[in-house]
C-alpha cells in the first residue's frame, strides 16, 4: 500500500511540474519581456549589416586593451597602501565589467556575422552546383549532338553502291516526267531521286526483257532437247540400216563401214599425218579407184601422242 501511494503522489508532483511548465511556457511566448529579446536579436543582425568589420576590430582591441590596463591598477591598487582604494577598486571592476559587455556583444556580432557569411557561402556553393549541373548536362548534350552529326555523317546509304548512269546520258535518255529539267538541274538531292526514279524503270524493263528471253531459252531448250531425243531415238534405226545393206555395199563395192571407221582413226592421227589422209582419201574417191588408202598402227598410242603434244602447246601459250 505505501509503494503504491509513493506513486500517486511521484504521479501527481510531475504531472504539477508538467502543468507548471506548460503555463511558463505560455508565459514566455507571451510575454513582453520574451518578444523584446527577439526584436533585440533580429535588431542585432541588420545591425550586423551596418556596422564596418574592421571598427569592431579596433573596438575588440581597444576593450583588452583597457581590461588589461584596469586590472594592472587593480592589481598595484591591492598590492598599494592606498587610503581611497576600493572605491577605485570598484570603478575599475565597473570599467571591467563595461569592457566585457562590450567584448561580449562584439562576440555576438562575430558569429551573426560568421552566420551570415555561411549562409552566404552556403547558397553561392548551391548555385554553383546548379550551374555546375547545368554545365554538366550542357556537356551531355553538346556530346550527344556530336554523335548524332557523326553518325549522320558517317552514314552511307544503299544508293551509293548502285552503279547509276552518268548524268549526261540521265538527261540525254531520261524522259522529261522523270528528267525534270527545272528541278533537277538546281537540286542536286532531287537530281539524284530522279536518277534513281530512272534506274528503276530501266531495271523494270530488263526485268521483263530477262523473264521474255529466259521463257524464250526455257522454249528453245525444250524444243533442242525433243530434236536430241528423236535423234537418239534414230541412231539405232540407222545403225539397223546400215546393217541391212552391208550386202549390197560388198556387191556395190562401196566399203562405207570401212570409210567410216577410218575417219574414226584419222581424228587421233596429228595434223600433218590427218592432212596427207584426207588428200589421198580425196584423190582415191575422185581419180584412182584401184587406190587403197589404210591407217596401221597403235590407235591408244596416237591418242597419247596427240593429248602430250596438245599439252605441250598449251603450255607454250
Amino acid at each position: 500500500m505505501s509503494s503504491l501511494s509513493k506513486r500517486k503522489r511521484l504521479d501527481e508532483s510531475g504531472s504539477g511540474r508538467s502543468e507548471k511548465r506548460t503555463i511558463e511556457i505560455k508565459k514566455n511566448k507571451t510575454d513582453p519581456r520574451h518578444q523584446d529579446s527577439r526584436t533585440a536579436f533580429y535588431a542585432e543582425e541588420n545591425e550586423v549589416l551596418l556596422r564596418n568589420p574592421k571598427r569592431d576590430l579596433d573596438m575588440y582591441k581597444n576593450a583588452c586593451d583597457e581590461i588589461r590596463r584596469c586590472m594592472a591598477e587593480i592589481h598595484h591598487l591591492k598590492s598599494s597602501d592606498a587610503k581611497n582604494k576600493a572605491a577605485e577598486i570598484e570603478e575599475l571592476r565597473i570599467t571591467v565589467s563595461l569592457q566585457f559587455l562590450v567584448l561580449k556583444k562584439l562576440n555576438r556580432l562575430s558569429h551573426l556575422r560568421c552566420k551570415k557569411v555561411r549562409d552566404k557561402t552556403s547558397e553561392r556553393r548551391q548555385k554553383t552546383d546548379e550551374y555546375h549541373l547545368q554545365l554538366q548536362n550542357l556537356l551531355y548534350e553538346v556530346m550527344h549532338l556530336q554523335k548524332e552529326i557523326t553518325k549522320c555523317l558517317e552514314f552511307k546509304s544503299k544508293d551509293e553502291e548502285i552503279e547509276l548512269v552518268s548524268v549526261e546520258e540521265f538527261f540525254l535518255k531520261a524522259p522529261a516526267d522523270i528528267s525534270k529539267l527545272e528541278i533537277t538541274k538546281a537540286d542536286e538531292h532531287q537530281l539524284t531521286l530522279a536518277r534513281l526514279d530512272w534506274e528503276l524503270e530501266q531495271r523494270k524493263r530488263l526485268s521483263d526483257k530477262l523473264k521474255e528471253t529466259q521463257q524464250s531459252k526455257e522454249s528453245i531448250s525444250g524444243e533442242i532437247k525433243t530434236t536430241q531425243e528423236q535423234l537418239e531415238s534414230l541412231q539405232p534405226k540407222l545403225t539397223a540400216i546400215l546393217e541391212t545393206t552391208k550386202p549390197v555395199q560388198e556387191y556395190l563395192n562401196m566399203p562405207f563401214d570401212l570409210k567410216r571407221e577410218q575417219y574414226a582413226q584419222a581424228r587421233h592421227l596429228v595434223d600433218p599425218l590427218y592432212v596427207l589422209f584426207m588428200q589421198a582419201s580425196a584423190y582415191q574417191d575422185a581419180c584412182d579407184k584401184d587406190l587403197t588408202v589404210t591407217i596401221e598402227g597403235d590407235i591408244e598410242a596416237a591418242k597419247l601422242l596427240v593429248s602430250i603434244s596438245n599439252d605441250d602447246i598449251g603450255q607454250l601459250i
